[in-house]
């Protein structure tokens, strides 16, 4: 979920109308949050399996609540009330395909085109490798800035101290071979000389120069409660969590920074902002002010944003 919401420009998050909001609503919504999703709309499915107008009454005005809870705007989001099942099977209409068509039309008018960062340096990070028989490598993702040609000079950085150069022979955009890839297209690059094991998920194709690879950095960040589906209890320093920054997936050391008193026996509590250096196991292409998650046995703990790269 984290790492294909990292990649999304908005959301639609799905209700059943016969159970109302699951935990996994509220843990969606946000993580949506964190990773800088602005604007959601709501699909409130299976409502043939309800026929009591109240219930979906109370459905409704609950999900306005709950988003307004998590910064979203609960009072304009388009909530639609349908049934997937029903436009599947091409029965009822009202509540089927039309429903389907009002969905996608509020999609349209209700989540912004974003703003493509395109005079920037180009930035893909990996999402999937593979390689096909007598071309090469492909490394595919979806591409955070830039533009890039066909036959541009790259560099693959992460997961090692030293990127690797390579040149892209070839783009490929929704099954479509072309000449260049943009910020917010998913695309696949065909890359020159380079071993499919060289090349993982969460690495980032960049533009020559533009990125390096770190391992130590100070972090600003919020651990969830126990209400948002964070951990009941405190940690101390020395905690070993897994940390996601883009599509990549490092196993993390959180401490205090220098100075900080009593830091051995100082904890950190459910829903408090810290200021803590993070230590991660192998280096991975980051930024200050680049968003990341921490999870630990399946339940995200902290959200935050780099402050300052260390080493």
């Amino acid at each position: 979920m984290i790492t294909g919401a990292a990649n999304m420009d908005g959301a639609i998050i799905v209700v059943a109308a016969s159970d109302g909001q699951m935990p996994q609503t509220r843990e969606h919504l946000l993580l949506a949050r964190q990773v800088g999703v602005q604007k959601i709309v709501v699909f409130v499915n299976k409502v043939d399996a309800l026929e009591d107008p109240e219930m979906l009454e109370l459905v409704e005005m609950e999900m306005r609540e709950l988003l307004s809870t998590y910064g979203f705007e609960g009072d304009e989001t388009p909530i639609i009330l349908g049934s997937a099942l029903c436009a599947m099977e091409g029965r009822r209409p009202e509540i089927g395909v039309e429903k389907i068509d009002e969905l996608m039309k509020a999609v349209d008018t209700w989540i912004p085109t974003p703003v493509r960062e395109l005079d920037k340096p180009f930035l893909m990070s990996v999402e999937d490798v593979f390689s096909i028989p007598g071309r090469g490598t492909v490394a595919s993702g979806r591409v955070e800035r830039g533009t890039l040609k066909k036959d541009a000079e790259v560099e693959i950085v992460g997961k090692g101290e030293t990127p690797i150069k390579t040149k892209v022979t070839d783009i490929e955009t929704f099954k479509k071979s072309c000449d260049e890839s943009r910020a917010g297209d998913n695309s696949g690059l065909l890359l020159r000389g380079v071993k499919r094991e060289d090349i993982r998920r969460g690495m980032v194709i960049a533009a020559p120069g533009s990125q390096k690879a770190h391992k130590s950095f100070l972090t600003s960040m919020y651990v969830l409660t126990k209400e948002e589906g964070g951990r009941h209890t405190g940690f101390h320093e020395n905690y070993r969590p897994q940390m996601f920054i883009r599509t990549a997936d490092e196993s993390a050391t959180f401490t205090w920074p220098e100075g900080t008193e009593d830091s051995h026996s100082k904890m950190v509590m459910p829903g408090d902002n810290v200021e803590m250096k993070c230590d991660i196991h192998t280096p991975v292409a980051v930024e200050a002010g680049q968003r990341f998650n921490v999870r630990e046995g399946g339940r995200t703990v902290a959200t935050g944003l780099i402050t300052r790269i260390l080493k």
